[in-house]
């Protein structure tokens, strides 16, 4: 239902952009989602801010190991290779975890580069810590989920079946800075 009544049309554009305008259906509050290519791009920030992140605990824990700098455990960890690789994805796992709790409260760096905001489409709330941080460990799959999406297409297969609950809203549209949305011209002429 709620998928349903986000992508009803309004009859309304932004007045900046030229973009549908939307409506949280439990508030009633207008939005425009964001455009694709800026939507990409900030998700893509994103990515690159978990992996150089990652990367880095990654190379501070191999260099405490290989300098003895944890005592036992980093003899532990050089000993045993599969102890050593769950150390790592330990670490990828609360990176990617922690940033999509902070996604989920205040937003990404992506979301400030490009001017949006992730936010239930029911009613425009965000999605919070917990959420926002399995929503992120979710969304590391993504690659994977879009690999098989496309063996499925050329399989004959449906493609996705899920409900779309979130949105990316653009914060710099005119609706979101308070101005008044416009009657569609194209919908007008009908």
């Amino acid at each position: 239902m709620a998928g349903r009544s986000s992508s009803s049309n309004t009859g309304l554009i932004d007045a900046v952009n030229g973009r549908p305008v939307r409506v949280h259906p439990a508030s009633g509050t207008y939005y425009v989602s964001k455009a694709g290519w800026p939507h990409f791009w900030g998700r893509g920030l994103d990515a690159v801010v978990v992996i150089v992140v990652g990367v880095i605990l990654m190379a501070v824990l191999n260099s405490l190991v290989q300098n003895l700098a944890l005592g036992s455990l980093s003899l532990a960890l050089l000993s045993s290779g599969g102890l050593y690789f769950a150390a790592l994805a330990v670490i990828w796992f609360v990176v990617l975890f922690a940033y999509g709790m902070v996604c989920g409260t205040v937003g990404s760096l992506g979301d400030a580069a490009v001017g949006m905001r992730s936010v239930r489409i029911a009613d425009g709330t965000t999605s919070g810590a917990w959420l926002g941080g399995w929503r992120s460990v979710c969304w590391s799959f993504a690659p994977l989920y879009f690999l098989l999406a496309f063996a499925s297409a050329l399989s004959g297969g449906s493609g996705d079946t899920f409900d779309e609950k979130f949105r990316a809203v653009d914060l710099r549209s005119g609706v979101a800075q308070g101005a008044a949305p416009i009657r569609d011209p194209e919908l007008a002429g009908r």
